[in-house]
């Protein structure tokens, strides 16, 4: 267990020391990361050389100790490595700054005594660099600010090393406040709550509460843990969890998450999860989790920046060799590419991501953006996505004239009450509907996978479908058969029902496609997506039906679990970069196999762990808006590296020419990463 301290505290702050057992050697991120996960933590800034670091958090939700038990727990022997860097502060501006005003003022002497106390860790971070046979913006820094006080120009010296600090901490900031920004999004309120216990109604804090507990939640009340309503109906407010402004409507049996608020009305609500197993929870783990993750492109700029470097050097060494101007030197020196590339990629990522999230979408990091961007193959697996997973009842054709369709429907929603199988669900809510009467039978017998058997006046009853009917109950349909391929075609599913031998009626049912369908398709088709590949258990005539209903250019019919991922893993073989959109738990390996995996707001949670997309609310034209995102993003990111490029390289001439001055040089270099940055955190806002 590692030995922590807590060095000072205030209410919302605290600064912890570790113990020297445990160094902080390049674990600064990985440190945050894991922090930044915890519901409450708000912000982390490590300091490794000190073994300290400084965590701010909201104190009506986490208390100090919490933290502390939990850096204890940390597995450091999981804890990955990355590139220590100095985390700069405003004590460092203020005191550069200090020096910059001595170096101005007082006698030479004792100005070169604090410029070069001051210069000592810039110089120092240059010199480990070089230990490490490693060249990177930090050699640069040291070399320009080296040689200006090696001339004796200890006011050029500070105030290139003012300005790199200044530039420094504002560009760690910018980052940091990413990051903050989407570790607040998630977080949920502890708050007081009723709750009813051994028969008695009692106020409890909500961190308190336990699987079972009954919640009693008014006007204004947030729902405190994911659960669903055993009495009462609300107006639930769902903009901090799917983007939505308007209250929807719960009522009996209805599901409410963690961070939601109900707008009118009482409920009654059972809690089925708490703590970190609550939705809520599980999407701030998500994103933390997301914060550490690196795409391609960010590796690429990393790699881009590395070599800039290099260049840098090699231009500084031969502007020296041509002129022996120590000055334009160190100017050149200080035109680093490096900050703006590596800088931009990762905030720009992390901007969309919080501004997506304000939309009801739930983005799983760079690489997933940069992925989504450039697939030009979406798959969709029908139910559940194109179609809101229920069926409703279209035909009810009856056979015999002592009966109406009214009455066929009142007798099938009878006997089909009895059965789970939507396709009685969709008899039962069509009878409902229509408030048709209920019609006394004898017992139900279910025969699996066939259909269903009873008595109504004394007389059988079959339900199912036309083979069980034919092939089992010696039914003959034929004389029907035009109209059931007529059904068929129109890809509906068939119900059909017979009475001692003899076909009494057929009940067509069909899929209920979600109204923004075409409008999403078109979106897609308009983003770059070549094909538009649907995915379906159904016949192949009912998939060829849908198929040129809506437009898709491919089908697959009768798929199964594993089939769906066979083709997904087909079309990537092709040189297709594929989009699949599910929603169950037999979409998770189809989910897994595409370079992007989208799942619905009504998946399971199996589907929402595989995907790389999820969609907070259950409206298709978040995939849409996901893919149009991501293209802003790598749009942004590519400008970002072309404005660096081009403005760095101008200031790199202007330096070598001779025609600015170190801090000149330095304070024009700074000003252009900072707006780089600032393009990139705006993309927040849209």
């Amino acid at each position: 267990m590692t030995h922590v301290v807590v060095k000072h505290h205030i209410p919302g702050r605290v600064r912890f020391r570790l113990g020297a057992a445990q160094p902080l050697d390049g674990l600064s991120e990985w440190l945050r990361l894991g922090l930044l996960s915890v519901q409450g933590v708000q912000s982390v800034r490590v300091n490794e050389a000190a073994q300290s670091l400084v965590v701010s958090y909201d104190a009506d939700l986490i208390q100090y100790q919490q933290i502390s038990e939990r850096l204890q727990q940390l597995d450091w022997q999981q804890a990955v490595a990355g590139d220590s860097e100095h985390q700069f502060t405003r004590g460092d501006i203020a005191l550069n700054t200090l020096g910059l005003l001595a170096a101005c003022f007082i006698p030479k002497g004792y100005a070169a005594a604090s410029t070069l106390t001051l210069i000592t860790p810039t110089l120092g971070e240059g010199l480990e660099q070089l230990k490490d046979k490693k060249l990177g913006v930090e050699v640069l820094d040291a070399i320009a600010i080296g040689l200006s006080a090696w001339r004796g120009d200890y006011k050029t010296a500070m105030l290139t090393q003012t300005l790199l600090s200044t530039g420094e901490y504002m560009e760690q900031e910018t980052s940091r406040n990413s990051d903050n920004l989407l570790a607040e999004l998630m977080q949920p309120k502890h708050s007081t709550v009723w709750v009813a216990r051994d028969g008695q109604e009692q106020q409890i804090s909500s961190e308190e509460l336990v699987l079972g507990d009954e919640v009693l939640l008014g006007p204004g009340d947030m729902v405190p843990a994911d659960g669903h309503i055993v009495d009462g109906t609300a107006l639930v407010n769902q903009a901090s969890l799917t983007g939505e402004s308007v209250p929807v409507r719960r009522e009996d049996g209805a599901y409410l998450y963690s961070g939601t608020a109900i707008h009118d009305g009482k409920v009654r609500m059972r809690i089925d999860k708490v703590g970190s197993e609550t939705t809520t929870a599980q999407i701030a783990a998500i994103i933390a989790q997301s914060l550490g993750e690196k795409s391609q492109t960010q590796l690429a700029t990393q790699e881009m920046a590395e070599r800039r470097v290099k260049i840098t050097l090699a231009i500084g060494t031969a502007v020296f060799a041509m002129t022996r101007d120590l000055e334009r030197l160190a100017s050149v020196f200080l035109v680093d590419y490096s900050c703006a590339l590596k800088l931009s990629t990762p905030v720009t990522f992390k901007s969309m991501m919080y501004r997506a999230a304000k939309q009801g979408l739930l983005l799983k990091g760079g690489r997933a953006m940069e992925n989504l961007a450039q697939v030009d193959t979406c798959v969709f697996d029908k139910t559940g996505t194109l179609t809101y997973g229920d069926l409703e009842v279209t035909d009810v054709i009856c056979l015999r004239e002592q009966e109406n369709a009214k009455e066929l429907l009142a007798m099938a929603a009878s006997v089909e009450e009895h059965c789970n199988h939507p396709l009685a669900q969709a008899i039962v809510n069509a009878a409902k509907h229509h408030a048709l009467p209920h019609i006394e039978h004898g017992e139900v017998d279910y025969v699996i996978a066939h259909g269903l058997k009873s008595f109504i006046n004394e007389h059988p009853l079959v339900i199912g479908s036309r083979h069980y009917l034919e092939a089992h109950e010696g039914v003959d349909f034929s004389s029907l058969e035009q109209t059931i391929s007529r059904l068929e075609s129109e890809g509906k599913h068939l119900l059909f029902m017979a009475n001692e031998h003899q076909p009494i009626g057929v009940i067509g049912l069909r899929d209920t496609l979600r109204e923004e369908v075409q409008q999403t398709l078109q979106q897609l088709r308009d983003s770059g997506i070549r094909n538009l590949v649907l995915l379906t258990g159904d016949t192949a005539s009912k998939a060829r039906q849908l198929t040129e209903e809506l437009g898709f250019d491919l089908y697959f019919a009768e798929a199964t679990p594993d089939s769906k991922a066979e083709v997904v893993d087909t079309l990537q073989q092709q040189g297709h970069k594929v989009l699949f959109v599910g929603d169950g738990v037999n979409d998770a390996p189809a989910l897994s196999q595409a370079d992007v995996g989208l799942a619905m707001a009504t998946g399971t949670d199996l589907a929402h762990l595989a995907a790389d997309v999820v969609l907070l609310q259950d409206n298709l034209q978040g995939i849409a808006q996901a893919r149009q995102l991501a293209q802003e993003a790598m749009t942004l990111i590519n400008s970002n590296i072309r404005l660096t490029e081009v403005v760095n390289s101008g200031i790199m001439l202007a330096a070598a020419m001779g025609w600015l001055n170190p801090a000149a040089s330095a304070l024009l270099h700074n000003g252009t990463t900072l707006a780089v940055l600032t393009r990139a955190m705006a993309a927040r806002n849209g």
